[in-house]
């Protein structure tokens, strides 16, 4: 079994993720789905600092807030996923970072963003489980909501989940859309950002199969979980 945890839109707080050191310790992988930073490299380098002292294996793509700088220090130290993916346990980490125009430099339009992730997967064998970290949600989902309604994430990003379903999709961007949700037997899952929510993401793969997708509480009680194919709420989330 294989244990994944997800942390999106850090936003320089690298010292938020110390409430969750034992999980983070107790995980196969740590995921980071984008915004690490507010566009500065020394709290990138702060964070990763941190995440040593609890886990080696790290897997990122930058956020609209992140830079192409950053996404060439995570590619020198191999644990890129932007445009690529890596295999662990069986499982393929696909990566697409970046958000629509919006704040900050490291910004996609969706013709773009589509061209990104066929990048990511190129020479991935047909059937290979796959786990998609991506800055941005998926459109027409409880995750790209704003607080006035509207819906805000990206159709390619969509679109390739409704095409490659992957096991599950761990996102971040929308902060306040905190939640999970389903496109097909696709999981999607936005903890919100850490040190706001006192959420993150938790995923369980074995034999290629998806043992468990949740939202956990930095005091350790899940409050959405999908669990062998069975979706359940015990606590009320909401993006308004």
């Amino acid at each position: 079994m294989t244990r994944f945890i997800a942390i999106p839109d850090l936003h320089d707080r690298s010292e938020s993720i110390k409430v969750i050191a034992r999980e983070l310790v107790e995980a196969d992988a740590v995921l980071l789905p984008g915004d690490m930073t507010n566009g500065g490299i020394n709290h990138l380098l702060r964070l990763f600092s941190i995440l040593e002292e609890f886990n080696e294996h790290v897997y990122a793509v930058p956020g609209n807030m992140d830079t192409p700088h950053m996404l060439a220090l995570i590619s020198r130290e191999g644990i890129n996923l932007h445009r690529r993916f890596q295999m662990l346990d069986g499982v393929a980490l696909v990566g697409v970072g970046g958000a629509l125009p919006f704040a900050g430099r490291f910004v996609f339009s969706e013709e773009e963003t589509a061209q990104h992730l066929e990048d990511a997967v190129k020479g991935l064998a047909p059937g290979t489980p796959v786990l998609l970290v991506s800055h941005q949600p998926p459109a027409s989902t409880t995750l790209d909501r704003l607080a006035n309604g509207a819906h805000v994430g990206s159709h390619a990003v969509r679109r390739f989940i409704e095409r490659w379903q992957p096991l599950a999709c761990v996102c971040g961007h929308i902060h306040e859309a905190l939640g999970t949700d389903t496109i097909g037997r696709t999981v999607v899952l936005n903890p919100g950002p850490l040190w706001q929510s006192q959420q993150y993401a938790y995923i369980e793969i074995e034999d290629g199969a998806l043992l468990c997708a949740q939202l956990r509480s930095a005091q350790h009680r899940p409050d959405v979980t999908y669990h062998k194919g069975i979706a359940w709420q015990t606590n009320t989330l909401s993006s308004d």
